[in-house]
C-alpha cells in the first residue's frame, strides 16, 4: 500500500476506539475522529489517486463522517449501547482489514530501478507495413542525454484493464491500479550523444501478452547503453491501442485461425508464427530507416549490432528471426516453446535459452529444447531459473504476492534474468568482454543445462 493509503487506514483508529471511551472523552475526541479520516482521504485522493481496492475504506470513511455528523447534531447526550458499540467497531475493523488485505494482494508496485550509468528515455511509435497491410505499435527505450519526469507504465490504462479482464476473466477494475505504476524512463528527452551508436535489441511478448510486460528489463538494458524496441503484435496481444484511438483486442481469428483452434499448434505454426517473424523483420527494416532519417534516432543506432529476444511465443519468434535473418547477431528465448523450422533446422547464430523450473516438467517442451540445443551449430546456452514459473521472466509476479511460486523472489528473479541477458548480448551483439556463461562460470544462481 502507498503512504497515504496507510495514513488513511490509521486515521480510522480513533473511530474504532471512540465508542469504548467514557461520554466525556467521546465528546472531546468526536471532532478529531471525524476530521482525521476526511483529511487523510482528501490527501490520498489528491496526491495518489483513488483505486478500486480501497473502496471498502472509502465506504467506511463516508459512514464515519455521516455517523459523527449525526452525533454532533444530536441533542441526546446518551452514548450508544454496548451492543451497538461492538457492532460499529467490528464493522469498521472488518472494512479496514478488508481494504488493507486488498491493498496487499494488489499493490501499486515500483519496478526495479535501473542500475546502469545512463538515464532512460522512451517513445511510442506506430509502424505501418503497407506491403502486408499491418499496423504495429512499438515502444523504443534508449539511453538518454538527461532524465526527466517519470513516464507512466501506459497511457491507455482503461484499455489495458479491459484487455487483461478479457484474458483472465476477472473484473477490469481489479487492474485499475496499473495507471499509477511509474517507469524509470522519461518521454521527450534526447538520445545520449555517445561516441558510438548504440546496439539495438528487438523484443516480442508472449501470446496474449503486452509490450509493456518486461518494462523493468527494457529500462535496465537501456541504462547500460542498449536501444530496445518492444513490439505489440496486433491481434495476438491482449490489447493494442493506436494513436487514432483504434483499439484491437486479442483475436486470432484475424490471422485466419478457426474459432477454438487457438491452442492447436499446427494452426498457430502455419498462420500466426510467420506473421510474428515478419513483424520482427519489419522492425529490423524500420530500425535501418530510423538510423538514416529519424529526427530522434538518426545516427544513434548501430544497425550492425542487432539482437532479438522474447518471452514465450515471442521467444520462439526471436530464435526463428535470428535463424533466417543475417542482420540478427544473437537471440534469447525466455521460456518459449518452439514452432516451425526452429525445432528441426540448426541454429546458426548464438542463442541463450532461459526456461522456468515449471516448464521443464513438460516432456514435449523439454524434448524440443533438447533438440534445439543438440542441433545448434554455434554457441548455445541453456539456463533454468530455479523455483520459477512461466511469468517469472516478466514483472507480472510483482503485481501480487499470490502470483509468485513458493520459494521464488520475483525481484531477485528479474535481477538474475537481466544479468544474463546483458551478459549474453554484451558478448555476442556488442562483442565486448562480459561475464562468462555456462556451467563452468561459477554462476550458481541458475541451473545450467547441457545439450
Amino acid at each position: 500500500m502507498r503512504l497515504f493509503e496507510w495514513l488513511f487506514c490509521l486515521s480510522v483508529v480513533p473511530t474504532l476506539v471512540l465508542p469504548f471511551l467514557s461520554q466525556r472523552w467521546r465528546q472531546r475526541g468526536l471532532l478529531i475522529a471525524t476530521l482525521l479520516p476526511v483529511l487523510a482521504l482528501m490527501l490520498h485522493l489528491a496526491i495518489e489517486g483513488w483505486r478500486t481496492h480501497m473502496i471498502p475504506l472509502y465506504i467506511l470513511g463516508a459512514l464515519v463522517l455521516v455517523g459523527r455528523m449525526r452525533t454532533m447534531l444530536s441533542r441526546t447526550p446518551a452514548g450508544p449501547r454496548k451492543r451497538d458499540r461492538l457492532v460499529s467497531a467490528a464493522s469498521a475493523l472488518a472494512l479496514v482489514l478488508g481494504a488493507t488485505f486488498a491493498g496487499w494482494i494488489l499493490p501499486v508496485i515500483a519496478l526495479p530501478a535501473p542500475t546502469g550509468p545512463y538515464p532512460v528515455g522512451i517513445v511510442d511509435r506506430e509502424l505501418v507495413d503497407h506491403a502486408r497491410g499491418r499496423r504495429l505499435m512499438v515502444s523504443v527505450w534508449y539511453p538518454a542525454a538527461s532524465g526527466g519526469a517519470p513516464a507512466p507504465l501506459t497511457h491507455y490504462p482503461d484499455q489495458i484493464m479491459l484487455g487483461l479482464a478479457n484474458l483472465t476473466g476477472l473484473p477490469a477494475l481489479l487492474f485499475q491500479h496499473l495507471r499509477y505504476v511509474p517507469l524509470a524512463a522519461s518521454e521527450g528527452v534526447s538520445v545520449h550523444a555517445g561516441t558510438m551508436p548504440f546496439p539495438v535489441l528487438v523484443f516480442s511478448h508472449g501470446m496474449v501478452g503486452l509490450r509493456l510486460q518486461n518494462s523493468s528489463t527494457f529500462q535496465e538494458l537501456a541504462s547500460w547503453g542498449y536501444v530496445v524496441v518492444a513490439i505489440d503484435h496486433t491481434d495476438a496481444a491482449a490489447v493494442t491501442v493506436f494513436p487514432d484511438g483504434e483499439t484491437r483486442f486479442y483475436n486470432l481469428g484475424r490471422f485466419g485461425t478457426p474459432a477454438g483452434a487457438e491452442s492447436d499448434a499446427s494452426f498457430v505454426t502455419e498462420r500466426v508464427f510467420p506473421v510474428w517473424v515478419a513483424d520482427q523483420r519489419f522492425v529490423y527494416d524500420t530500425i535501418e530507416l530510423w538510423q538514416r532519417t529519424d529526427p530522434l534516432l538518426a545516427g544513434k543506432l548501430d544497425v550492425t549490432q542487432i539482437g532479438s529476444f522474447g518471452h514465450s511465443f515471442g521467444g520462439a519468434t526471436a530464435l526463428e528471426v535470428c535463424r533466417v535473418d543475417a542482420r540478427c547477431r544473437a537471440a534469447v528465448d525466455m521460456d518459449g516453446g518452439l514452432y516451425g523450422d526452429t525445432v528441426t533446422l540448426p541454429a546458426v547464430r548464438p542463442l541463450l535459452l532461459m526456461t522456468s523450473a515449471d516448464s521443464n516438467r513438460y516432456p514435449s517442451a523439454l524434448a524440443k529444447w533438447k533438440q534445439l540445443m543438440a542441433n545448434a551449430r554455434t554457441d548455445a546456452y541453456w539456463l533454468e531459473l530455479p523455483n520459477s514459473t512461466h511469468l517469472s521472466f516478466t514483472f507480472a509476479q510483482l503485481l501480487s504476492p499470490l502470483l509468485a511460486p513458493a520459494g521464488f523472489d520475483p525481484r531477485s528473479g528479474l535481477h538474475t534474468v537481466d544479468k544474463y541477458l546483458r551478459s549474453f548480448f554484451d558478448r555476442y551483439v556488442r562483442t565486448i568482454p562480459a561475464q562468462p556463461l555456462g556451467p563452468t562460470s561459477g554462476n550458481t544462481d541458475v541451473y545450467w543445462r547441457t545439450k
